[in-house]
């Protein structure tokens, strides 16, 4: 299948659809002039990318939950690309999400409920990567499986955990929807940015233009996000993985139905 920096998508017509939006977009970007406006990507242009995710068949609320099956797994992989569900993502970006606000706020019992020990935590606080290797190790499991989903929820796993840890301040936490919110937008941007990875650096542009492709489809993904009905009751691990996964089906079936 390849990395993820030259993956040519799973070939399904919503993948095709949003390389056809993203690299359209990135042209009018490139071939923008002095003086005229900069073109913005629009959040529908990116509504394909929620087809991505096969609607789950259940609830994941913890390891070996919801439809996805064990973290890693590569669940019901019949080839053709990668194989998304809205279970298997929900449950590893939230069990990360739930893990990094567990410390922020010294819940020792949550952590301990997903194999980390909160002593051990603060031992390597100074060191972000070894702190970022532990939560995504609980999240997503010891070992990778090789392939591009399996490489996007690691990587939405550190980058969720790093941005509960920094937000906000030391008195004021994000809210559990302001976290839930950011974990769909990161589980949303980095499916995009894979399924558009080949023909976003094949070299046709200029680097700049790929960096800022990349930091706007961020942007834009959280601006989709924000528009998505949520209902979020608390922090723990359970309730911000059915908010996500809850979140991203809601957001499925309104922009993806005909």
């Amino acid at each position: 299948m390849g990395t993820k920096g030259s993956y040519t998508g799973n070939g399904t017509p919503a993948s095709k659809q949003l390389q056809h939006n993203v690299t359209q977009w990135l042209d009018a970007l490139t071939g923008a002039g002095p003086g005229t406006p900069v073109p913005q990507l629009n959040p529908d242009q990116l509504a394909p990318a929620l087809a991505l995710f096969k609607p789950s068949r259940g609830h994941a609320d913890g390891p070996g939950g919801g439809a996805g099956g064990a973290a890693g797994s590569g669940e019901g992989r019949t080839g053709g690309g990668a194989q998304r569900s809205a279970s298997q993502s929900s449950r590893t970006a939230g069990r990360a999400a739930a893990a990094a606000y567990a410390y922020r706020t010294g819940n020792a019992q949550a952590l301990q409920a997903l194999g980390l020990d909160y002593a051990e935590l603060q031992a390597v606080a100074d060191d972000p990567i070894d702190w970022t290797r532990r939560i995504v190790e609980a999240a997503c499991g010891p070992l990778a499986d090789g392939t591009i989903e399996d490489e996007e929820r690691r990587f939405v796993a550190s980058e969720v955990a790093q941005w509960v840890l920094e937000a906000g301040t030391d008195s004021t936490l994000p809210t559990p929807e302001e976290v839930v919110r950011e974990t769909m937008a990161l589980t949303i941007s980095e499916a995009i940015l894979s399924e558009a990875a080949a023909k976003m650096n094949d070299g046709s542009r200029p680097a700049w233009a790929t960096a800022d492709g990349e930091r706007q489809i961020r942007e834009t993904a959280r601006a989709l996000v924000d528009r998505a009905p949520l209902t979020i009751t608390g922090p723990s691990t359970a309730e911000i993985t059915r908010a996500v996964e809850e979140g991203i089906e809601a957001m499925r079936s309104i922009w993806m139905e005909p």
